[in-house]
């Protein structure tokens, strides 16, 4: 079994605090992205060991996917059909932005499989979303979960981000309840970070951002893990909530391990330690498709180390934690040992927990996974 990401880059607007790979829709090039995608799925397809999985789970991300036509969405399904095997029962995603949603689409939606959808919601609050530079209202974003209840998707995920642009807690706790009130099996929680070359560090460096110092920041995150988890939800992992049984599929075998194909500009593959990603632009990808048959332009094998930073760090960031005896059976007492030290200070500091065999980041720690993991090393 395996994973089928494909990347959408096309967008209505650009986010100003967004550097994922995307192109305005208005700058046209879709039929060409399809095309070759199509040539791009066909390759894989016929290789090993694409040709030997069967797909269990498809995640169509962006970008934008809801921005393509219903025709052109119907050319996707049918390219994924015709080149790959599909697990009757595989779990397949949409992303989609709240203007973009229509009930007419999301039957259409329906009809191909599509029986989850992850809506890039942000916040309920219209002056959020425009400090965000959002395309959407909080009115839209309500009607695009109400209609996706009413054309039968059971699995829906809400994006939320907090530590926006004179965000206070007031504000996030609003959304936060209209989140709890609207009801979506999953949701997703994001900090608002400053990416270089985007237009928001631009505005920060020229001090014209007002953003939440640290503690407020990291306060935010608490504040929703609190309010989601009294409503039901789950923590799975850092930066995601379900009801029971609701996880993205999806993101857990990536987590884990799995294998999954990407296919598009910029997207990544992973296949028994090995990983591959595509050219990042879409006009870097499309001239690579036409002359080389390929967008491949990183090709690495992970090294033991690497593979033990991986293993920490994706496993860490599972609300499970870090099984050690499993960590053991497979890098050996010696790379446990060395690392004995750093968990005993991390675990003095309040950051890391022990559960019998496993090792799980406190809830001071979830806020600091990234510096946790990276200390383990």
């Amino acid at each position: 079994m395996a994973g089928l990401y494909i990347h959408i880059p096309f967008c209505t607007r650009a986010c100003p605090y967004c550097d994922f790979s995307f192109e305005l829709l208005k700058d046209g090039r879709v039929d060409g992205l399809l095309a070759a995608v199509e040539k791009e799925a066909g390759r894989r397809g016929r290789e090993a060991p694409w040709s030997d999985h069967v797909i269990n789970t498809i995640f169509l991300g962006g970008g934008t996917p809801t921005c393509l036509t219903d025709p052109q969405l119907e050319r996707v399904f049918g390219m994924i059909h015709d080149r790959f095997r599909i697990d009757p029962d595989a779990e397949i995603t949409v992303e989609a932005n709240p203007e973009t949603i229509r009930v007419s689409k999301l039957q259409r939606l329906r009809g191909l499989g599509v029986n989850r959808i992850s809506i890039g919601v942000q916040s309920f609050s219209d002056e959020i979303l425009r400090r965000l530079g959002r395309s959407h209202t909080a009115d839209q974003a309500a009607r695009a979960i109400a209609h996706a209840r009413e054309t039968g998707f059971d699995h829906i995920n809400i994006d939320l981000m907090f530590g926006a642009p004179g965000q206070m807690p007031s504000e996030w706790a609003e959304t936060l309840d209209h989140a709890v009130d609207h009801d979506p099996d999953h949701v997703s929680i994001y900090g608002l970070t400053i990416e270089p070359g985007t237009e928001f560090a631009r505005l920060e460096e020229e001090g014209l951002l007002d953003l939440p110092d640290d503690d407020r920041h990291v306060g935010c995150y608490f504040q929703a893990l609190d309010r989601l988890t009294g409503a039901g939800y789950r923590h799975y992992e850092v930066s995601n909530l379900s009801k029971p049984g609701a996880e993205c599929r999806h993101n857990v075998s990536c987590w884990n391990g799995g294998d999954y194909l990407g296919l598009g500009p910029s997207a990544h593959t992973h296949s028994g330690g090995r990983r591959t990603a595509n050219t990042r632009d879409l006009a870097g990808y499309l001239t690579a498709m036409e002359e080389r048959g390929e967008a491949v332009d990183m090709d690495e094998t992970l090294s033991v180390d690497e593979r033990i930073h991986e293993y920490i760090l994706l496993s860490l960031r599972s609300i499970e934690g870090m099984d050690t005896l499993a960590f053991r059976d497979r890098y050996g007492d010696d790379a446990m040992g060395r690392r004995e030290p750093a968990i005993r200070t991390l675990a003095a500091e309040g950051l890391l927990s022990e559960r019998g065999s496993r090792l799980c980041l406190t809830r001071k720690g979830l806020a600091l996974a990234d510096s946790v993991c990276a200390y383990l090393m």
